[in-house]
């Protein structure tokens, strides 16, 4: 009967870890939401998407980039990377070159329209700075390190 209960808790205790990670992504998923819209209201009037954005930053920090390093960092397929990429040249802000050391690949790089834009585009640190005056800077380097680790113990 004792090792009945124990499994019984044992159960009840996955049930309740389930619900609450489920919660978790939950709100993640709403915290995206809100950060995207935060994001678009900051860059729209540059008629940016946010993946565009975050392909600008990208490029701004390290110029020449292969369309597969720019999906592993966008966390993103390369067709979707290829389509916004497209997108991107037709509006003047990149172009494609041929890779100098692997004729298979293609580089991203910036044209100067998209050099420029980077004076133009607020931070994401001006974007963000303000927006959570109930949460301290002791909290968020905790909330930072707790879903750095639900992102690494994530198995798919």
């Amino acid at each position: 009967m004792i090792q009945l209960n124990k499994n019984s808790e044992k159960s009840e205790d996955t049930l309740c870890l389930s619900e609450n990670t489920a919660n978790v992504f939950e709100l993640i998923n709403k915290i995206n939401k809100k950060y995207e819209k935060l994001q678009r209201k900051n860059i729209q009037e540059l008629n940016l998407t946010p993946t565009q954005h975050y392909i600008l930053r990208e490029l701004w920090m390290s110029d020449g980039r292969q369309f597969k390093e720019l999906a592993e960092s966008c966390d993103c397929t390369r067709s979707t990377i290829t389509g916004v990429v497209d997108t991107m040249e037709e509006n003047k802000l990149v172009t494609r070159e041929n890779n100098p050391i692997d004729r298979r690949s293609t580089l991203v790089k910036l044209t100067e329209k998209g050099k420029k834009l980077k004076n133009a585009t607020p931070p994401i640190e001006s974007m963000v700075n303000g927006c959570c005056p109930e949460i301290n800077q002791e909290e968020i380097e905790t909330l930072s390190t707790l879903l750095q680790k639900l992102l690494n113990s994530l198995k798919f």
